[in-house]
């Protein structure tokens, strides 16, 4: 044995000990293929002596052994993993996932994750993966409870980080061979969710006489105030209003029917491919594109310090009706003004880029069709 020890040793020297994770990961195949399982120092001293003579013996058969095959027949220790490393591994894997999103989006993406696991390391310290148990997600759950209590938080935004967390810890344990039971961790540690957390629409006159009048916004600027109107009567997302590119012909104000061209391109990604649409330019929306016909040149593809900045002004100036009111109503209104005249299921479907839960026909609806239902709830702008 003092050869494939001194073997190890060796190894270790002239290599370092940088590269123990992939020995044991190596480790791990080698003693399955020889029959046995990699065991850690504290599994062998708990195991009867006739297991490790056999695993010594096992090797002993071998003149030569790689260092890694030579550790998986006697001891090997699993290396450190804590929980901030697994997050970094688990960004690194979903790379090939968000190749088609752009440098914001995929920051937009990360930033929820990274929170969430800060978010626990600071309620419960940087742990070990491999030793993170249902009473560690329960405390990581009282830590959140108080900062509702306390702080007056939303559960959503608890219930955001045990789903990122969650997402990193499964990476682990489908990746790195942590034995971890994830379902048992995490079930029915959700908070409840109540309706008056919810977003709220605006009402129509409100969004006439506050959120469409020039004299209640003139300490924004001009992309602020004229994406209030865009918004308002298109319905559609900030960050879709703000990725179109008229140099792409996204922006069409001379066609017959003037529209806007909602599509993938390399200022964004679109949410879902039911976002990809064409949507008419009417009332609020025709008076901002006609003012802006290059599109939001100053805020594209920053969709969240446009949202920050217009949230911002409006409540500090108390131009919001309730706490729930926040920019992104405007859609939600949009929506209740479009079912108000019954427009076909796939009409409404196409203008808020939903999922049409029926077999797709045909090119879907034409513009004059949706201009035909848009026209009934314009705003009107002098």
């Amino acid at each position: 044995m003092n050869y494939e020890l001194e073997n190890i040793w060796s190894h270790m020297i002239n290599n370092g000990t940088d590269d123990t994770d992939a020995m044991f990961q190596k480790a791990v195949i080698s003693a399955q293929a020889s029959g046995f399982s990699c065991s850690t120092t504290n599994d062998i001293t708990k195991s009867d002596i006739e297991a490790f003579l056999s695993r010594i013996l096992n090797a002993k058969d071998h003149e030569k052994l790689e260092p890694e095959k030579a550790l998986s027949m006697l001891v090997q220790d699993k290396p450190s993993y804590p929980l901030s490393q697994a997050q970094i591994d688990y960004f690194s894997f979903e790379k090939p996932n968000l190749m088609d999103k752009s440098a914001q989006q995929i920051k937009k993406w990360e930033n929820p994750r990274k929170r969430a696991v800060l978010n626990f390391i600071t309620a419960c310290g940087n742990m070990e993966v491999a030793n993170i148990k249902r009473e560690d997600i329960y405390r990581f759950r009282e830590w959140w409870f108080q900062r509702i209590k306390n702080e007056g938080l939303n559960a959503s935004s608890a219930n955001k980080d045990l789903s990122h967390l969650r997402q990193v810890l499964s990476y682990a344990r489908d990746n790195r061979e942590i034995d971890l039971s994830v379902e048992t961790l995490f079930t029915k540690m959700n908070f409840a969710e109540h309706d008056d957390q919810s977003r709220q629409p605006f009402e129509t006159d409100y969004i006439q006489n506050t959120l469409l009048n020039p004299s209640k916004l003139s300490g924004m600027n001009e992309e602020l105030q004229l994406f209030l109107f865009a918004m308002a009567d298109t319905g559609a997302r900030p960050n879709e209003l703000l990725g179109l590119d008229a140099s792409d012909g996204d922006i069409m104000l001379d066609a017959e029917i003037p529209y806007i061209f909602i599509r993938p391109n390399t200022i964004r990604r679109l949410k879902t491919s039911h976002s990809n649409r064409k949507i008419p330019l009417v009332g609020a929306s025709l008076y901002a594109f006609k003012n802006l016909p290059h599109g939001f040149v100053k805020y594209r593809n920053r969709s969240d310090q446009l949202s920050a900045a217009l949230n911002k002004y409006l409540r500090t100036n108390g131009l919001f009706p309730t706490k729930n009111h926040t920019v992104y109503s405007l859609r939600h209104s949009f929506e209740d003004r479009l079912t108000a005249v019954e427009p076909p299921e796939k009409v409404q479907a196409a203008l808020m880029g939903h999922k049409y839960h029926r077999e797709r026909y045909g090119k879907g609806p034409t513009l004059e069709l949706k201009k035909k239902y848009l026209d009934k709830i314009c705003f009107d702008i002098q």
